[in-house]
């Protein structure tokens, strides 16, 4: 285990990010448009990242505030597409019968009284008009064109966009610098974690079901890391870069569980006795279900309301 009290953890993430190539787009910028503010009892807005040469068309609900100028919390939920996350119909899915309500996790969040800002995933985007389900099918073509614009793993590539995500959250005079979390399952829960690892101004996580270690998903897939795979290290070491801000990891028993729980325990060693990170542990598989959604949502809730917690003490000097 890395020692975390003398600086590495900084030097640690910012490998991490050298490896995978994660970076903003030095030139990204963003555009926003207000819509027609919900019924329900929100305000919806547009909100384009302009990243790496394309427009990714997040969607930001922000529920209305109970006092003028009052700061908010806001929670980025990255997915496939901004549609399902807020209920609408798209592509990806019209094959299929209609999806849960729960899978409008942005729409669950604002119901609840949290701002989320609905984030589509470049790959999905690229691929939005292809007929073909498969996942190498449908991801591999939009993989291979970014190996061959990009120096940097696709995966990478994905958080620079959040990066970019915060940036424009952090631009919006409403918006809580203190109180920026992320909610994200499967894809999402990926990309929540790694994103809650490389950006210290993300203030919680949750990630529910990502497949945490190397072994136990999808992670050789070359819209995520193909084979830049990272030699002697694995996810634990991005897990215990979150601490000592809270985060939370769903399992279902599906893509994490009791196999994968080793992983979790050292990257215990990163923060003080007994405060993270945090397992909520169900029977309910891979899908995150109404129970389980509530649940997450009510912890990080809990989470952005708590004071932000103080870095490990330095060791005492030699």
């Amino acid at each position: 285990m890395i020692d975390i009290q003398d600086g590495n953890s900084r030097r640690l993430r910012q490998w991490w990010r050298d490896w995978l190539g994660a970076e903003r787009d030095s030139h990204g910028t963003w555009t926003t448009r207000r819509r027609p503010d919900d019924p329900r009892g929100w305000q919806d807005s547009d909100l384009v990242l302009h990243s790496f040469g394309s427009d990714l068309g997040a969607r930001l609900l922000r529920p209305t505030p109970s006092r003028p100028g009052e700061r908010s919390p806001v929670v980025i939920v990255p997915f496939y597409e901004t549609a399902s996350l807020v209920g609408e119909p798209c592509a990806r899915t019209a094959h299929r019968p209609p999806d849960r309500p729960t899978q409008a996790y942005a729409v669950e969040l604002a119901r609840r009284g949290l701002a989320a800002l609905a984030v589509p995933w470049w790959f999905e985007v690229a691929a939005a008009h292809s007929p073909a389900r498969n996942l190498s099918e449908r991801y591999g073509p939009p993989a291979a064109a970014h190996a061959a614009a990009q120096d940097r793993t696709a995966l990478g590539r994905s958080l620079g966009d959040l990066f970019l995500a915060v940036d424009a959250l952090l631009d919006q005079d409403w918006v809580d610098p203190a109180r920026i979390g992320v909610h994200g399952h499967s894809l999402g829960g990926k990309l929540a974690l790694h994103l809650t690892a490389l950006d210290e101004r993300v203030a919680a996580g949750v990630a529910h079901e990502p497949g945490l270690g190397l072994q136990h998903s999808n992670w050789d897939a070359p819209w995520y890391l193909g084979a830049h795979q990272p030699a002697g290290r694995d996810h634990d070491e991005l897990l215990g870069l979150v601490a000592p801000r809270p985060f939370l990891i769903g399992a279902g028993g599906d893509s994490d569980g009791d196999h994968n729980a080793d992983l979790v325990q050292r990257a215990t060693e990163w923060w003080p006795a007994g405060q993270g990170p945090e397992v909520l542990r169900h029977d309910g598989g891979h899908p995150l279900t109404e129970d389980v959604l509530a649940g997450t949502i009510t912890w990080l809730s809990e989470a952005l309301d708590r004071p932000s917690p103080a870095p490990p003490p330095a060791p005492p000097a030699a």
